[in-house]
């Protein structure tokens, strides 16, 4: 969907109100949701007139449909259906269970940074047999985020692949139950987010303070809150590493919105010509919808995220202990 055909539909979710929008929103796609919602969270004031226009819109284009359809439960079903022959996408639906389904579900509903970051260290057929039952767009964006070996095995697997065997399907219910075993509790997510909301300097006590009690838990809490931002906070060598796993379009538009010390401290870890022309093409990108530069800046944080997860990059404390 387009900028502006996401703007207007978030002004008709805002003019049927929160129970229909409440409904809407579990049959799209996490990633239609975020969109709608930050488009939503942009308008302040609505203009009779211009809703008056867009529901007008809204009821032409209706008028000119033969009738819709909105059941989220056949989505497995059509997907494998397109992706294999008839009877060997209903060999696979048969052998998937209900368990599997629903923490595909919760999988989709879960960052695509950290859906790849998940998947990295598995085989390409079963990222694969992961991927190809995402919703499409989630699908996308969790394929780019892969680095680019595995990115395009996983490609590969998914052309010439036929219905999964028992073994892998076997393979993919293990790994679905290991990431439900492995999930925070809600207390856990509870602190972060409470942590998210502190300033800085108080944040930074706390988690220092938690150090000394459970020095695992403090870990895990800072690599939930890590954003775009702490970049400019993070030692030489995590700067490096993130530079190497961050496409350079993502970082652009992300760097497009932010207060110009995350540019200086990512130009220090680069060679001269190459921080020149990345400043030179920053200043030549125009301007941009709000909604892309923190879809971006989203996308970064969450490519942070899993990397601090695998230990690929180091917090500035733990620089200094090592």
């Amino acid at each position: 969907m387009s900028q502006a055909g996401i703007e207007k539909a978030a002004v008709l979710l805002l003019a049927l109100g929160e129970e229909a929008t409440a409904a809407v929103f579990r049959f799209l796609s996490p990633l239609e949701v975020s969109r709608l919602g930050s488009a939503m969270r942009e308008l302040e004031v609505l203009p009779r007139e211009r809703v008056r226009v867009i529901l007008h819109d809204y009821a032409a284009e209706a008028a000119e449909q033969t009738g819709f359809a909105a059941d989220t439960g056949r989505f497995l079903d059509e997907t494998l259906k397109q992706a294999f022959r008839p009877e060997r996408a209903q060999a696979m639906l048969q052998r998937m269970g209900a368990t599997g389904a629903q923490a595909l579900e919760k999988l989709a509903w879960r960052e695509p940074a950290e859906i790849a970051g998940l998947l990295d260290a598995q085989p390409p057929q079963l990222i694969a047999a992961v991927v190809i039952q995402l919703p499409r767009d989630v699908a996308a964006a969790v394929l780019e985020s892969l680095p680019g070996e595995t990115r395009a095995d996983t490609l590969l697997s998914l052309a010439h692949s036929d219905a999964p065997s028992p073994d892998m399907l076997r393979e993919l219910d293990d790994w679905l139950g290991s990431l439900e075993s492995a999930a925070p509790s809600q207390g856990e997510a509870a602190v972060a987010s409470l942590l998210g909301q502190m300033s800085e300097g108080s944040a930074a006590a706390a988690l220092s303070q938690l150090d000394q009690n459970d020095a695992d838990l403090a870990a895990r809490l800072r690599v939930r809150n890590l954003a775009f931002e702490d970049l400019a906070q993070m030692p030489e060598a995590s700067r490096k590493t993130f530079l190497r796993n961050i496409g350079a379009r993502t970082l652009l538009h992300a760097l497009k919105g932010s207060d110009g010390r995350v540019l200086d401290a990512l130009s220090a870890v680069m060679s001269p010509t190459a921080a020149q022309r990345m400043r030179d093409e920053l200043d030549t990108l125009g301007a941009l919808p709000v909604t892309a530069i923190q879809a971006a800046q989203d996308e970064c944080g969450a490519s942070l995220r899993r990397l601090a997860a695998e230990g690929a990059i180091l917090f500035p404390e733990e620089e200094e202990v090592a």
